[in-house]
């Protein structure tokens, strides 16, 4: 076997095989090595449970919406290696525990009369809302997959003269840009329903109630802009894509070998050395998807770094607001259900709410548990997010059988540490989602993720799904640090391909296309 290589990428997840595709299309010869023994990381959808092998679970993400929202798939021919799309008619909703729930569908008009139900006045306040929320998805569709070296001084001046055209979009963007997201969900919206949405959504990107969040008010538009899919096949549908083009253009990968270190001779990446103590050889460069936390730290020989470099990377901050995710995954031996809800929703219409992503409380309840959070502590009964995802793809559950995906915020270190609090967090987590849910009685086996298991296993900071908070402070050529961005290290020929660096976190691609794009210059 050969240890020597163009380039080696560290880490098979989306962002990870994005890059080794984008390489090997170059004809470069790639290597892709991944500690887990399959890939996908936290986009993989697998089999944890042995007594439910046909359950596929997904630890991580669920859906591809920001990849949808670009020409990644289709660049790289992923439904011809494979991918299959399922599109969600209402993919995101809000549920109270009288079983009313609000709908977000991708026909605009269809969500807006959906709100109405709730209140005239959101309905209104939502379709004003759009032109903004357009703009800065315009903005991300444009910039989002291109080097953060693109917008030059004459796409500034387009950008200046749109906006000195229309005074409301400047006002509402001015705000946006001031307000925390909290702010505006309360300046914006009266029901509870519009607000706990927003609140929980919202919430699980960044701290809700820091300046400038506001922007992330534009986090569902994506819904009515293409819509959202969820692979077919669980999210491994959308890696074993990724996996295939790779194979076909003459990419190897490597699962089940951990890297211990990045190799540096003379300031200049040249391959990784794995935990066995062998090496592997890269001639142009290494890539890691990895946190940057992880590949300009632990990765790295101490020393490598000067010291001014290593402390801004100590202080990328990840979950520094103390509020991080728990997961539970369940296979289920029966049918899921939300039976209050479900009755309630057929007085109004057909939808099949089973497909449905639902969250949970009010913004009051969310801001009150981010209070709380800070302090390593949490509210008795925690907002849930629950999806029921074989309901959509029932390829990953055998028939009559159920997959669930159940999220809830936690302290991303609790007070006593998560050795002592785990089976707490996670029974209180579920005595609050079978306030909604019935069918949890058939459990077959799950698996409970606090954030320290997410960094044990995953190399998420503090549990961080996007490595480094999507704070807008750190977006861009600041992520995921002010001198750190574009891609680039101070190692020479080791770049940053995760979802640490532009564009961020969610899953895209585009980080690992992007970084491979920038490798190849030299």
């Amino acid at each position: 076997m050969s240890n020597t290589w163009d380039y080696i990428v560290v880490g098979g997840g989306h962002n990870g095989l994005s890059a080794a595709c984008t390489l090997a299309e170059s004809k470069a010869s790639v290597l892709v090595v991944e500690q887990l023994p399959f890939l996908g990381g936290l986009s993989a959808s697998h089999a944890y449970v042995k007594a439910a092998p046909q359950h596929l679970l997904s630890l991580g993400a669920m859906d591809d919406m920001f990849m949808g929202q670009s020409t990644l798939a289709e660049d790289l021919r992923l439904p011809h290696y494979g991918y299959q799309g399922i599109k969600l008619e209402h993919p995101y909703g809000w549920m109270n525990e009288d079983g009313d729930t609000l709908l977000l569908f991708e026909d605009f008009e269809r969500t807006v009369r959906d709100i109405q139900y709730f209140s005239p006045k959101d309905a209104v306040a939502y379709r004003e809302l759009r032109p903004a929320i357009d703009f800065i998805l315009d903005l991300q569709d444009r910039y989002g997959v291109q080097q953060t070296s693109a917008m030059g001084k004459w796409d500034m001046a387009g950008l200046a003269l749109k906006l000195a055209r229309n005074r409301s979009l400047r006002k509402a963007l001015g705000r946006m840009y001031t307000a925390s997201v909290f702010e505006m969900i309360s300046e914006t919206f009266e029901s509870d329903a519009m607000r706990g949405l927003w609140a929980f959504w919202t919430g699980m990107i960044c701290p809700g109630d820091m300046d400038s969040t506001g922007l992330y008010m534009s986090a569902f538009g994506g819904v009515h802009r293409g819509g959202v899919r969820r692979p077919k096949g669980g999210m491994t549908g959308l890696m074993s894509a990724f996996a295939n083009n790779l194979k076909d253009h003459g990419g190897e990968v490597r699962a089940g070998t951990a890297v211990e270190r990045i190799v540096v001779r003379d300031n200049r990446a040249t391959g990784v050395r794995l935990v066995d103590g062998s090496v592997l050889n890269a001639r142009r460069g290494v890539l890691s998807s990895c946190a940057p936390q992880l590949t300009l730290g632990k990765l790295l020989e101490p020393g490598t770094l000067d010291r001014q470099t290593s402390d801004k990377v100590k202080f990328i901050p990840a979950n520094y607001l103390n509020a991080a995710a728990f997961k539970i995954d369940v296979a289920v031996g029966g049918p899921l259900s939300y039976p209050r809800a479900q009755a309630k929703r057929a007085q109004r219409d057909s939808a099949d709410i089973r497909k449905t992503t639902f969250m949970t409380g009010t913004l009051e309840d969310h801001m009150a548990q981010l209070d709380l959070l800070k302090l390593g502590s949490n509210v008795a009964v925690p907002p849930v997010y629950m999806a029921i995802l074989s309901a959509a793809d029932p390829s990953i559950a055998p028939p009559g059988q159920d997959v669930l995906y159940l999220n809830s915020t936690v302290p991303a270190v609790p007070s006593g540490g998560w050795d002592a609090r785990k089976a707490e967090y996670s029974a209180t987590i579920r005595r609050s989602a079978k306030r909604y849910l019935s069918g949890l009685d058939a459990e077959l086996g799950c698996v409970e993720s606090s954030p320290a298991d997410f960094e044990s296993r995953f190399g998420t900071p503090r549990g961080c799904y996007f490595h480094v908070d999507m704070i807008p402070t750190r977006m861009g050529a600041n992520r995921p640090a002010p001198g750190l961005g574009g891609y680039t290290t101070p190692v020479e020929a080791l770049f940053i391909s995760g979802a640490g660096t532009h564009p961020g976190g969610g899953v895209s691609g585009w980080p690992g296309r992007l970084a491979a794009q920038r490798a190849l210059k030299g």
